[in-house]
């Protein structure tokens, strides 16, 4: 958490991270472009006081053809997702940095909660059925593959 007194923006200004220790500068962190890539939005990490610390997080809007990408380096590494079409990204101009990094911000925890939740429901979809003894496989050698199901409850 930092203690910076300001909104403060990555490399414009020294921030604080504890009050007994010296500012020093933030620098911007983007994620990595592919090939072909063109960068539409890049909002580096920030903080809003009242409104909390995310200078971790650096957000890239980019286009690749008529594909977007949202793409976000946060301590955890690069994140990819997929932003829908470029051509109905200008909207995004309408907004400040500040709005279009707050925007960003949402979306991306937003996807991030959904991936977590569906990871969960599936893990324990497949550890009631273990539990249950209701999954199922069949070997397939003709053609190299192997199902595995999940058996409908007996209701009765």
């Amino acid at each position: 958490m930092c203690c910076c007194e300001k909104s403060t923006i990555n490399g414009t200004a020294p921030i604080k991270m504890t009050s007994d220790t010296p500012a020093f500068s933030y620098p911007p962190n983007p994620p990595a472009l592919r090939d072909g890539e063109v960068m539409l939005y890049d909002e580096p990490g920030r903080c809003n006081p009242g409104c909390g610390d995310s200078h971790a997080y650096h957000f890239c809007v980019t286009a690749d053809g008529a594909r977007a990408s949202l793409l976000v380096r946060h301590g955890a590494g690069d994140e990819r997702m997929e932003f829908g079409r470029a051509c109905t990204l200008p909207i995004l101009t309408r907004l400040d940095s500040t709005d279009r990094y707050n925007l960003f911000a949402a979306i991306f925890h937003s996807q991030s909660k959904a991936v977590r939740d569906a990871r969960e429901a599936e893990r324990m979809l497949w550890k009631e059925a273990a539990a249950e003894k209701r999954i199922k496989t069949r070997k397939q050698p003709s053609r190299g593959v192997v199902k595995v199901w999940i058996e409908p409850r007996i209701v009765g």
